[in-house]
């Protein structure tokens, strides 16, 4: 607070003084031929301060003695120097051909950017807009802006986002890509790195890219880069920004009044009847008061996040830092999730030859409380609290036990809920260079993590009402029954290691380059886990030790004791070549070793070669001046996945009393064992083979930067659960390795620099999805599996069922007799013609895909403001989804009758609509599908820094402010009744949040 009230007051008192100490430098810029360039960038580093060269590649600009000039234009390097000292500079800017033999960081290790041959995308997170988006997960800072990846969204409070890279390919053997932080395999939960100790993110896509890291890189690889310490005086940055929180759609459910007519029609009574409603229910109705359950367990939530660092480095060393805490209290009473990292990486010269790293990563997390029960279909005229303000438990009436109050278990303490985390990852590494073969080193780099996750929860003793005493439409009045309280803990622990070998070779002679990688991994997974179950307290008469009591229960028991170990080894060999920076060839094969498959199946192979061609560089191409640089890439590989439970070849026994009773003995039992899980000693490899083609393109004076992939795959010996015909012991399905999956599709990247003045920067990047998958085989006897919507020929994901013809109305006599169905039911059409709606009549109505994605990313700066918007959408085309909005139509028994629903105008005798039956579902079930393509402004930010020669008077480098807003709106226009992601009125909707932050540094 002290720095912030200088600062002000330096504002007012100190300019003037500022201004003095500046000096005026000029200079002159040139490309690698000589000539003048215009419209290069010279910036004070760390400020907004700055001009452009003219038309001759002249500036000038007045600085601070000591400033540090930051030479920057599209399509060239960067360039740092030093203004003290000098009033004339001269300055060559390296051109982007040269750049591009920079390096891209691969699997193992990295490579020249020039010679790459993969589809590989990486992004800077560490600063800019994107840094200022709230976070949960680190992942949530790719959404929407990588082509390729798509990434659905939660509402929940602490849960990550689920990833898909280039579509699904796997029938059920899962899809999130491997993680790989800082260069070594990361198993841990993505929840626990800290986002703010991120540098940059990469997604690797194509065969070549993922054959590195062979069996655990079927999905795709995000490869997480940390921040590092550089060489100079400690810098320290703090962050901390506050945000509200509310749920983004609201589900309209019907009022006091259409919920009447609601339940009316669904029993048959008059129009206006209340004869069906409880007394207490009648008094609301008749005092005009109503409950809008959905406000009722919703809040204003809040996020917090705050985080400080210190970086630095000196000879031959650098060092990094941090820790953060964030706390987000989520728009639903009862969902809370608490973060706090701690974050350190040292690295270190011995001497020329040796140098040594150290990385540690700590982090815990809680996700207390709990969440409220089901609100949304209860009756507007039901109420939540007594007449003293406490909480009713019932709320329409002590005889509707049903009914409960959503959040009785967090307000009435009746429930306890705790959930923790605490999660440590410790590496190192080892590099030597060998002295005597130029270009030979060796590295070795591992982790070892450990995850801790305990649970607890206690329900403190049941209450039932006495229904015989109290008046019923104010009070409750209960007996306890400590009897029927329970509480349980669960233990779990994840150890995980990785033990990488490295062995590079890198070189360049004369036109030759040459990059060679030999490796040998190895990683273990130990899982382990127990749950303590305590019942009936009734002995000790009370439950005030919650789950801190399980020691009084009457009945304790050990309900789980679990321990899986998952082994891998791997051996890989790689080769990078190019001739005379034109000409590039990766090849590689990987041979992996897992635990999880049977005796004979154990290893497989993994074989991946890629080519490409600068042909911006032949002399052929000279001509085009319009073309800066172009690139034609080609690959293809195979990559495993091993998604199987580990012992998933054994049959499983179960002894003891799970094994069942099978005799007696006088009066006692005698226990024995029994087969409960059928193994598969053949289960193998699920192998996908892919093809990649693409080009890479910069045009207009490098103003222009376009990227285009085109690929196709084969996944096959799928890894599924087949049906199988029942055993004895009552198994019914057995992991098998079968049948095939085709995918194919295109991703488009397009960024361009619109605008590039003193005070004006304008740039935007568009990128494209499309991706398609088709079930080609898959038990071998050509059927379809129609149980687990399984269509051979057909995308993954169809929606399989009756094709909706209407509403049944008074005049389809006919359809009624021979279907047993009454008007306003479901009507569906007679596919086969024989008159009846059978099963014959299903058909493949559509498909849960979309037909493409998009993304605008777009920043504008004027002077010192800046703003970023992020829109994406999804375009379904002749996609659909299924709406789950079915439970708006219920069945008429009695305890589903008197549920609200959504204001559908559903048919009546007197609005005989062809679009909505009639409110219960008595007539088949209904598939309505829509159309649930999307445009969403995802992320909005606004940000300002305070001009540098304020700054520095208090010795601050940087000030930024910034406010943001996440999820502020979407238009769905073919999509209705939730969230276009949520899919389902019923289900969480997601956040929207605005914030307001400071980014320091000192």
């Amino acid at each position: 607070m002290k720095k912030v009230l200088f600062l002000c007051f330096a504002v007012l008192m100190s300019a003037a003084a500022a201004f003095a100490q500046d000096k005026e430098i000029s200079g002159t810029v040139y490309d690698s031929s000589g000539e003048g360039l215009a419209g290069v960038g010279v910036m004070v580093k760390g400020t907004t301060v700055g001009t452009m060269t003219d038309l001759d590649g002249s500036f000038t600009l007045k600085v601070p003695e000591d400033a540090v000039l930051e030479i920057s234009c599209l399509g060239f390097q960067t360039q740092e120097i030093s203004a003290s000292g000098r009033n004339t500079f001269e300055i060559t800017m390296i051109d982007d051909a040269e750049l591009l033999e920079g390096t891209v960081v691969i699997g193992y290790g990295t490579v020249k950017r020039t010679n790459f041959t993969g589809s590989v995308a990486t992004y800077s997170v560490s600063d800019g807009p994107v840094a200022n988006v709230p976070k949960t997960s680190a992942l949530d800072m790719l959404r929407g802006i990588a082509p390729g990846l798509a990434m659905s969204q939660s509402g929940i409070a602490g849960q990550s986002p689920s990833l898909q890279v280039r579509g699904q390919r796997s029938i059920s053997g899962g899809s999130d890509p491997l993680i790989v932080l800082d260069g070594v395999i990361y198993k841990g939960e993505i929840n626990d790195i800290d986002p703010n100790s991120i540098e940059s993110m990469s997604v690797m896509k194509d065969a070549t890219s993922l054959a590195s890291y062979g069996s655990q890189a079927a999905n795709g690889v995000i490869m997480i880069t940390s921040k590092k310490g550089e060489r100079g005086k400690p810098t320290v940055d703090f962050r901390a920004s506050v945000g509200l929180v509310e749920q983004n759609y609201k589900p309209e459910l019907r009022n006091g009044e259409q919920y009447i007519e609601l339940i009316n029609a669904r029993r048959g009574e008059p129009e206006g009847s209340t004869s069906w409603m409880s007394p207490l229910e009648l008094a609301n109705y008749e005092a005009g008061r109503e409950t809008d359950w959905v406000d009722y367990i919703s809040q204003t939530g809040v996020q917090q996040e705050y985080g400080v660092s210190v970086s630095g480095g000196g000879e031959g060393m650098n060092y990094y830092v941090g820790t953060s805490y964030s706390d987000l209290t989520n728009f639903i009473k009862g969902n809370r999730f608490i973060r706090e990292t701690v974050t350190a990486r040292i690295n270190a010269n011995v001497n020329k030859y040796i140098s040594l790293g150290f990385n540690f990563n700590w982090s815990s997390s809680q996700d207390d409380g709990v969440r409220p029960g089901y609100s949304r279909w209860f009756s507007p005229y039901g109420q939540p609290t007594l007449e003293d303000g406490s909480i009713r438990k019932y709320i329409i009436g002590p005889t509707q036990e049903t009914a409960t109050n959503p959040l009785w278990p967090i307000e009435s303490g009746s429930v306890d809920s705790q959930l923790r985390g605490n999660a440590v990852t410790v590496g190192g590494n080892l590099n030597i260079e060998i002295p005597w073969v130029k270009g030979l080193s060796y590295r070795i780099t591992g982790n070892y993590s450990t995850r801790n996750m305990l649970t607890r929860r206690f329900n403190h003793e049941k209450y039932y009402i006495q229904a015989t005493d109290g008046d019923e439409y104010t009070t409750e009045l209960f007996d306890k029954y400590l009897s029927q309280a329970t509480g349980y803990i669960t233990n779990r622990r994840n150890i995980d290691w990785v033990l990488d070998n490295i062995l590079t070779y890198d070189r360049e002679i004369g036109n030759h380059y040459v990059n060679a990688t030999l490796v040998y991994t190895m990683d273990s997974s130990l899982r382990e886990g127990t749950n303590v179950t305590g019942t009936d307290f009734s002995d000790i008469g009370n439950t005030t030790l919650g789950f801190y009591g399980l020691s009084n229960a009457k009945t304790q028991t050990i309900d789980e004791i679990s321990y899986t170990l998952h082994n891998d080894i791997g051996y890989l060999a790689r080769v990078n070549y190019s001739y005379a920076n034109k000409y590039h060839l990766n090849a590689s094969i990987r041979r992996d070793g897992s635990s999880v498959f049977g005796s004979d199946r154990k290893w497989g192979n993994f074989p991946a070669v890629g080519v490409a061609w600068t042909i911006s560089d032949e002399n052929f191409m000279k001509g085009a001046k319009w073309l800066d640089y172009l690139k034609l890439k080609a690959s293809w590989g195979k990559n495993g996945n091993q998604s199987l439970a580990p012992y998933g070849t054994l049959s499983r026994m179960d002894m003891g009393k799970t094994g069942g009773i099978v005799g007696y003995f006088g009066d006692e039992h005698v226990f024995g064992q029994a087969m409960t899980t059928l193994g598969n000693p053949d289960l193998g490899w699920e192998t996908t083979t892919s093809w990649n083609f693409g080009f890479e393109t910069d045009f207009l004076h490098r103003r222009m930067h376009l990227e285009v992939d085109a690929y196709t795959s084969k996944t096959t010996d799928q890894i599924f659960n087949r049906t199988i015909p029942v055993m004895g012991a009552g198994i019914t399905n057995q992991s098998a390795t079968m049948g095939r999956v085709d995918n194919w599709g295109i991703e488009a990247s397009l960024r361009g620099q619109i605008i590039k003045t003193d005070d004006i920067d304008w740039s935007a990047t568009l990128n494209f999805t499309m991706n398609r998958n088709k079930l080609v085989e898959l038990y071998g006897d050509g059927k379809d599996d129609i149980v687990n919507n399984l269509f051979i020929g057909h995308s993954l994901g169809a929606i399989y069922g009756y094709v909706w013809d209407g509403v049944v109305q008074e005049w389809d006599t006919e359809y009624m007799e021979r279907n047993g169905v009454t008007p306003g039911d479901i009507k569906n059409k007679d596919i086969d013609g024989d008159g009846y709606i059978t099963e014959n009549d299903r058909t493949i109505l559509g498909y849960d895909k979309e037909a493409f994605r998009m993304s605008l990313a777009t920043t504008f700066r004027w002077k010192n403001l800046t703003v970023y918007a992020l829109f994406n959408g999804i375009f379904s085309g002749g996609m659909y989804g299924k709406a789950l909005n079915n439970n708006a139509y219920l069945s008429s028994t009695e305890n589903m009758q008197y549920l609200n629903t959504l204001n559908h105008p559903f048919w009546t005798p007197e609005n005989k609509s062809n679009v909505y039956p009639k409110p219960w579902n008595v007539g088949g079930e209904l598939y309505a599908l829509q159309n649930y393509g999307f445009v969403r402004l995802q992320d909005l930010n606004i940000s300002y820094s305070l001009p540098q020669r304020w700054l520095k008077v208090v010795g601050i480098k940087n000030l930024q402010v910034f406010v943001s807003g996440q999820n502020l709106f979407f238009i769905a226009p073919g999509w209705e009744y939730s969230d276009p992601e949520v899919r389902s009125f019923q289900s969480q909707q997601l956040r929207r949040t605005y914030t307001f932050g400071l980014n320091l540094r000192f």
